[in-house]
């Protein structure tokens, strides 16, 4: 049951692609979402790459 507090990420990608635009050219590693709540306080969230995007974690459960 959602309390409407949880903070979901959608199941959609949400960057795609391997490589960083020129000059740049390096390939992607890793890709993670940084949440700042009003106390400054950040959680990461590192995401996961499958079928050429990336996504967030799978839900636990």
């Amino acid at each position: 049951m959602d309390d409407g507090d949880t903070f979901r990420v959608p199941p959609v990608p949400l960057a795609s692609g391997r490589r960083l635009p020129d000059p740049d050219g390096r390939a992607v590693a890793a890709v993670e979402l940084v949440v700042t709540t009003e106390d400054g306080a950040t959680t990461r969230i590192p995401l996961r790459a499958e079928h050429g995007a990336w996504w967030p974690p799978h839900p636990q459960g």
